[in-house]
């Protein structure tokens, strides 16, 4: 048994009318059942949201994906749990859905649920020795070309160890819980959620000359920009950019801080996998 959830924040962002409607109703809802509950809404720029999150013992964000990692990093610093009711298309991290919220609840709000801690890259940007950029990442850092399908070069490295240089449309930096979105798309590995490992898939690199790795957290990942024919940005979790210039080091580690996301007893990864189209059942 986990702790017993008493305060929770319902959270959606501006622009999402469905989302906006159910926040209503699940709030009455969960005041009916003897919790206490207030509504937030934030836009998807906005980098922080105002809330009395000191009392809050749970974030039930109503969107997607999207939804959920743009939440995330606004309260990461907190430690507060996070659950999702996708109200949005793929919603591979959420947990509830628009049919089931009411039966799952219930159970979760009496302790009966997982913490699953997940890796939270911390990302910065040092230009000509100054810091130009900084923010978290739940899902990826990606450098990746503006808007310009032109190769970038890169230079990599682990800690100490030169890994090479790329030549590509861009370079991935994801944690495992992001290892199933754009990572795999650019043909990286799954990894399993829970892991502490870095992911680093190139972007259509040029002649394959590097591969997919997954590397250990001991060091941190720097890329240093080389050349660009293009505009290059860095994007956090496909929601925040940032425009590089030749020079530029990015750097990538563990944040100090995990996300604590909220699993129902009955949720398991592998069912999760098959229900997204990631693995097939018999």
């Amino acid at each position: 048994m986990e702790r017993v959830l008493g305060t929770v924040a319902v959270g959606f962002h501006t622009g999402n009318q469905r989302a906006e409607l159910m926040a209503g109703a699940v709030a009455a809802w969960l005041l009916e059942q003897g919790c206490r509950a207030f509504v937030v809404e934030t836009r998807k720029e906005e980098t922080c949201c105002s809330a009395p999150w000191e009392e809050v013992d749970l974030l039930l964000t109503l969107g997607g994906d999207g939804t959920m990692l743009g939440f995330a990093r606004r309260v990461l610093e907190l430690g507060i749990p996070i659950l999702g009711l996708n109200v949005g298309e793929v919603g591979f991290l959420t947990e509830l859905t628009p049919t089931d919220w009411q039966t799952c609840l219930p159970a979760i709000l009496a302790g009966e649920y997982e913490i699953s801690s997940r890796l939270v890259l911390a990302c910065t940007v040092l230009r000509r020795g100054e810091v130009a950029h900084q923010g978290y990442a739940v899902n990826d850092v990606v450098i990746g070309c503006g808007s310009l399908a032109r190769m970038i070069r890169l230079d990599v490295w682990y800690g100490g160890d030169h890994l090479g240089q790329v030549r590509a449309d861009g370079l991935i930096v994801a944690t495992p819980t992001g290892s199933s979105g754009y990572s795999i798309s650019a043909g990286g590995p799954l990894v399993y959620p829970e892991l502490d490992v870095f992911v680093l898939t190139p972007i259509c690199p040029f002649l394959h000359a590097f591969r997919p790795m997954v590397l250990p957290l001991e060091e941190e990942i720097r890329v240093h920009v080389l050349e660009a024919r293009s505009q290059v940005v860095l994007t956090q979790d496909g929601q925040v950019g940032v425009t590089l210039n030749p020079g530029d080091n990015v750097f990538a580690s563990r944040a100090k801080h995990s996300l604590r996301l909220v699993r129902p007893l009955h949720s398991h990864y592998a069912s999760k996998l098959k229900s997204k189209g990631f693995l097939r059942g018999n």
